[in-house]
């Protein structure tokens, strides 16, 4: 918006399409001061900062060598303390009162004060890892110190960030951090590269594409060259806590190809564009699904009922659309029998999920049924980039045998079946005599006197 208050000539003529987009863009992407990854301030249950080993030493561990580092922690007290408290736990005079070179020594002097922050990033990760498959837990190599456009206030936001996972091997023994193994990539903050191009139309060097043990030093070497230019610092430290942007992939996604989405037709007509329309297509009622398919050419590994073979014969017919229903009402069951149908007809599902529960059940309702072979499980935490080429290899390499089919007899057999259900469902449904109510409402009705009590009447004056 113009410093006058009126909107630009672009802003003005925008297509619907264009502004609906930047529309979800900005809700994608998080530029306020409750932001960490603009706005870093250290929390006292959230941030944790490194002071040895160096910079470059705890990078080219953690992200090259692909090594762990334990953290050290400060003794917890000295002799006289414990002399004077009665205490009889005598550990305390085994602990290393100075670090070694392999662990990371942090900002913390109390020993419980940086167990309680472990514990709290460890639970935290853990949880959004669980629940949605997204890594939160980061190592922050560097901080862009620059001045807010608005306040002209000093603020500080982290450079690069390493993912990483922290274990311990039993509750008496040292935390420790590692860059989890399906998680290599090093990531430029995302959410300062789009808040320093928007308030300054400034850009950060990219990333080198292979690392080396003096790829860092020369990284922050060319950012602190963009960074003097504006009076700006990069410092070299070290920081751990909890950064989430996964959002920011769709945002980069919507930003990059803008013109494609625009173009698309389902995503038109959720934008709302009135000139929008689908082409009307005959789709089959529940009560007519029976007679599309014959048993022949049926796939489904699990249960359906009909409103569930309806959907599964809309995606047959590769149309889109939105399945719903509350839990327990069996959609898992029908992506199930879904992907299995796609399968028997040479196609490919991916089947994403922003709950990893979600992908869980889905793909153990296909183990179940013997389709694992088919399945490529890219959530797993345990899916990291050497796995899934061995299980690409052994699938490509693995010759399954078909099952065998049923005779055509029990095909017959199968038909006749299911037709006598059906004659059973026309006939409770059909309206009868000049009542005109199917057995179906009458039964219905009945039903719904049941608590009426029975009165006995008199009718002396009746011919029959």
């Amino acid at each position: 918006m113009p410093e006058n208050g009126f909107p630009s000539f672009q802003e003005t003529y925008a297509s619907p399409m264009t502004r609906r987009i930047e529309d979800w863009k900005s809700r994608l992407i998080d530029l306020s001061r409750r932001n960490n990854l603009l706005y870093f301030k250290p929390s006292k249950r959230g941030s944790l900062s490194v002071s040895s080993p160096s910079m470059e030493k705890t990078f080219n561990r953690l992200a090259l060598r692909k090594r762990h580092l334990e953290f050290w922690y400060p003794p917890e007290a000295d002799v006289h303390k414990h002399q004077s408290q009665g205490s009889t736990n005598l550990s305390f005079l085994n602990e290393k009162t100075s670090p070694t070179a392999k662990q990371l020594v942090c900002g913390e002097s109390n020993r419980a004060d940086l167990e309680k922050i472990l514990k709290n990033l460890h639970r935290r990760s853990l949880l959004d890892y669980r629940e949605r498959g997204v890594r939160i837990l980061y190592a922050a190599f560097g901080m862009l110190v620059w001045k807010d456009k608005e306040t002209d206030e000093e603020v500080r936001s982290p450079l690069v960030l390493v993912p990483i996972e922290l274990t311990r091997k039993s509750f008496r023994e040292p935390f420790t951090i590692s860059v989890p193994p399906i998680e290599e990539e090093v990531v430029l903050n995302p959410a300062l590269q789009v808040k320093l191009k928007k308030d300054f139309e400034v850009q950060l060097p990219p990333l080198p594409e292979y690392w080396e043990s003096q790829s860092l030093l020369n990284y922050f070497s060319a950012a602190t060259q963009v960074a003097d230019e504006l009076g700006w610092i990069v410092e070299a430290t070290v920081k751990i806590g909890l950064f989430s942007f996964h959002k920011l992939v769709i945002y980069n996604d919507l930003d990059t190809n803008a013109g494609v989405i625009a173009q698309h037709s389902i995503i038109r007509q959720i934008a709302g564009v009135k000139e929008e329309e689908f082409e009307a297509i005959s789709l089959p009622e529940e009560k007519d699904v029976d007679r599309i398919r014959p048993p022949e050419k049926t796939f489904q590994v699990l249960d359906a009922d009909s409103s569930q073979q309806v959907s599964i014969e809309y995606a047959l017919r590769g149309q889109s659309f939105v399945m719903q229903g509350p839990p327990g009402t069996g959609k898992s069951q029908t992506i199930a029998n879904i992907i299995a149908e796609c399968i028997a007809h040479g196609k490919s599902v991916l089947f994403v999920s922003d709950k990893m529960a979600a992908l869980e059940v889905v793909y153990k309702r296909l183990r179940e049924v013997g389709l694992s072979s088919f399945c490529l499980e890219l959530h797993s935490s345990k899916a990291n980039k050497r796995e899934v080429v061995a299980e690409l290899k052994r699938c490509l390499d693995e010759h399954l045998v078909p099952r065998k089919l049923p005779s055509p007899h029990e095909l017959e057999k199968l038909t006749l079946l299911r037709n006598s259900l059906n004659k059973y469902v026309v006939s409770l449904h059909q309206k009868r005599f000049n009542l005109q109510k199917s057995a179906y409402e009458v039964l219905g009705e009945l039903s719904s006197l049941e608590c009426v009590p029975f009165v006995a009447v008199e009718l002396p004056n009746l011919v029959g």
